[in-house]
């Protein structure tokens, strides 16, 4: 009869086999530190392939160049994302630039060039990180306009393709 193993203990093996300066978990996740992502860990096999992936030994030798005192990573519930991804998510939002020009070769190369960081692609951004700057955006304007008048004004419409559109403006200042 085969051995069944419970999914925390085969996270916590997978761990020590291919390293923990790699990988950590939680006993529901196996998370790669380097890259900054969880990585499926149903068969072994998905972690070999992810540790073959050009991304990770790029990082590693990053990481190696750089020669960073080694901090303590807490491993919670939810999985450390990248401080660089998140501010690279939020400042093309924030410019209204569309995250498509990630995907143009010159740009991502002078990026890489400047930063010496690995400039992640759209989709990672869009998976990842899109809903914590959208939650960091509302949290400012619910601050903003927490205990104070406001007036606001609201206007329904369609867009050129039949849309619906609904315009907000909110006022602080009564006078």
């Amino acid at each position: 009869m085969p051995k069944i193993i419970n999914c925390s203990a085969r996270l916590r093996n997978f761990v020590k086999e291919f390293g923990e300066d790699i990988f950590s978990c939680d006993n529901a996740v196996l998370f790669c530190k380097v890259c900054g992502v969880k990585v499926s860990a149903e068969k072994k096999y998905n972690i070999q392939q992810h540790i073959a992936r050009g991304k990770l030994i790029q990082q590693l030798n990053i990481r190696n160049q750089q020669e960073k005192p080694k901090s303590q990573l807490l491993v919670t519930g939810m999985s450390m994302k990248s401080s660089f991804n998140e501010e690279l998510c939020n400042v093309f939002l924030s410019a209204n630039i569309p995250l498509t020009k990630l995907n143009i070769p010159t740009f991502r190369d002078f990026l890489h060039k400047h930063t010496k960081q690995i400039i992640p692609d759209e989709s990672t951004l869009r998976k990842n990180y899109i809903d914590q700057c959208y939650t960091n955006t509302i949290i400012k304007i619910r601050d903003f306009v927490r205990n104070k008048n406001v007036w606001v004004s609201i206007d329904e419409t369609t867009d050129v393709e039949g849309r619906y559109v609904a315009n907000v403006i909110i006022v602080n200042h009564w006078k």
